[in-house]
């Protein structure tokens, strides 16, 4: 492997994009682009621009520094404005990829539920759980007050700014109120009790005309724009269960409302009547709906697992799609051999993509009761591991676990391989061998064991230990034994053996080393991570091998003898890191991250 004279280039291909954060009886913030080319949505710190079409193209923002909460487009689409849970509004560019940020506001004490712009760019209502006060109206470029925003004696949950003149806010509260203010600069000027239960959204439409609020009593109330006249109940009552959001069609004759009793409905905004109802389950309570948007002819919704709906006018109960996925952190990945398919699980479940379009589903079955931490793909077996204790078997090509196949583990598994038909596990106190899905062989370990990789030999089995050995296992007829000890300094997290059997590559603390076999001879020593190294992968031919560590990076190892001073790299996930690494072939790296983020990545020689 003599070394090359240019480094290569790594550089992003594609995201597949975590799903909006959800959370059982609280709404989900997804807004429109007055363009009508993308959609705004939150999960952790981040802020993602999603494309309404093509939903891999995705670009997120990363600059919040607690949870965010909600984002939504300005009018002119030159700016959105972000908030968190700490009460703190962002204000920042779409035209430049950088999203420079132009200014940043304490806007509240407290979590911000919900804001909107005005029509003319320049101001900005919060609302939310404040320790002084429960919504905030301020100008844009300073920060300043426009007025006061109360009537409420509890948190506001939402807050709609009439888009035309003359202007309005309403805001809705857990005190079961909906508030009306008039301004700029603003002030209180009425308040309606029609509701029985908290509001959690009101909406104005587009024209100013109206507005309608929407409770957990499951009612709809619609109102005047401009004197805030109670105009009557929309359906009798609207829903079954408690609702969560609504959104006005883009000609504002209909309305779109989502809501706890597990369906999706449209209501005609002038008569009142239903037009439509899509029924999503009636058992499942991941199946409530908690948020959704009405752009051009795309009709979304969002159940409580963060899968994105997209409905039909023409077949209500069927979709047109849903967009599943992760909105949790990704401990686990596997790649099938051909490139074609990869795996990735965590406390959602398996989920299986298609590689090149991303088209993804669960994995189907009697899987895992908790968090799957580890996969290995092994021909046609998808073999996993959870923080239940077992091992469970799946089949590749149908996406669906085997079922009776399963295996109790004497202890928490951390980590497992699979080759040829042979499994190993590595756990807390045990490695376990099993053949055909079944347990042939457990060894007791002093130290925990934490990765594990099969010899492509299918004769020797490299453990990491928690005790900063790597430990190389003879495997003979489904037995394990201790052949020999590799010291390393710092914690082994991941090692692996390269495809053809040449190499074990290691990374333990901030080390990433590279040994021959069988002698086991350090060929190299790197410490170009910052922090502790998480995953490792080779590549297809063996010529190279990627790592990702807690400092967000992914690095190439392009030469095992370590020849370059620097190191091909990339910050691949922005305030994460990747939890998991892999080749989808000699050029494209595939990672999971703790942002609940897949992403690809090209390495061009």
């Amino acid at each position: 492997m003599a070394s090359k004279s240019k480094l290569p280039v790594i550089t992003q291909k594609k995201v597949f994009a975590a799903l909006p954060t959800a959370e059982r009886g609280k709404p989900v913030k997804i807004t429109g682009d007055p363009k009508g080319e993308n959609f705004l949505y939150c999960n952790g710190q981040s802020i993602f621009i999603r494309n309404i079409q093509e939903l891999s193209k995705v670009d997120v923002y990363t600059e919040h520094s607690k949870p965010t909460t909600i984002a939504r487009y300005s009018p002119s689409r030159f700016y959105i404005a972000s908030a968190d849970i700490a009460g703190k509004v962002r204000i920042w560019d779409t035209v430049n990829p950088e999203h420079i940020c132009k200014a940043e506001y304490p806007a509240l004490g407290g979590a911000i539920l919900d804001l909107d712009w005005s029509t003319d760019n320049r101001h900005i209502v919060v609302c939310g759980d404040g320790r002084e006060k429960f919504a905030h109206v301020f100008a844009m470029e300073t920060g300043t007050s426009v007025g006061e925003i109360i009537g409420h004696s509890k948190k506001v949950n939402t807050c709609s700014y009439r888009q035309s003149r003359p202007f309005r806010i309403v805001t809705a509260s857990e005190d079961r109120t909906v508030a009306l203010h008039e301004g700029p600069p603003f002030k209180f000027q009425k308040s309606f009790h029609n509701h029985s239960n908290f509001v959690n959204v009101a909406r104005y439409s587009k024209s100013g005309d109206v507005f309608i609020s929407g409770g957990a009593d499951g009612r709809l109330f619609k109102f005047d724009g401009k004197s805030g006249d109670e105009l009557g109940e929309i359906g009798s009552p609207a829903h079954k269960g408690g609702i969560y959001d609504l959104t006005f069609s883009p000609d504002d004759k209909q309305i779109l409302t989502v809501s706890g009793d597990k369906t999706a409905k449209i209501f005609d905004v002038q008569s009142g009547n239903l037009v439509i109802d899509f029924v999503m389950g009636d058992k499942d309570w991941q199946d409530m709906q908690l948020g959704c948007l009405w752009q051009g002819p795309n009709i979304i919704s969002v159940n409580a697992r963060g899968h994105l709906i997209y409905h039909s006018l023409e077949t209500p109960d069927q979709p047109l799609r849903v967009v599943k996925g992760h909105m949790k952190p990704i401990t686990s990945l596997a790649v099938t051999r051909d490139g074609s398919k990869f795996f990735t699980g965590g406390l959602e479940g398996i989920v299986w993509w298609e590689a090149g379009s991303g088209t993804n589903d669960i994995v189907q079955g009697p899987g895992h009761t908790s968090e799957v931490t580890d996969l290995a793909v092994d021909d046609d077996i998808l073999v996993s591991i959870g923080v239940d204790d077992f091992v469970r078997f799946s089949s590749v090509s149908t996406c669906q676990f085997r079922d009776g196949q399963a295996c109790k583990l004497d202890s928490q598994p951390k980590a497992v391989d699979a080759c040829n038909g042979v499994v190993v596990t590595a756990s807390v106190q045990h490695l376990t061998v099993l053949l055909n899905g079944k347990k042939v062989f457990t060894l007791p370990v002093k130290s925990e064991a934490l990765c594990v990789s099969i010899h492509p030999g299918g004769f020797f089995v490299a453990v990491g230990h928690k005790d900063s050995k790597v430990r190389i296992y003879s495997l003979q007829n489904g037995a394990l034994s201790e052949n020999q000890t590799v010291p390393v300094k710092g914690e082994p997290s991941a090692l692996a053996y390269s495809p053809d059997g040449a190499y074990l590559a290691v990374g333990a603390d901030r080390q990433v080393l590279a040994f021959s076999v069988p002698d086991y001879k350090e060929l190299s020593n790197g410490e170009t991570h910052t922090a502790r190294v998480k995953c490792l992968a080779w590549s297809p031919d063996s010529s190279r091998y990627v790592t990702g560590g807690l400092d967000s990076m992914v690095i190439l190892w392009d030469d095992v003898n370590c020849s370059f001073k620097e190191r091909p790299k990339i910050r691949a996930h922005t305030m994460s890191h990747a939890n998991q690494i892999a080749w989808l072939d000699s050029h494209t790296v595939i990672t999971a991250g703790q942002d609940a983020n897949v992403k690809q990545f090209s390495v061009t020689d």
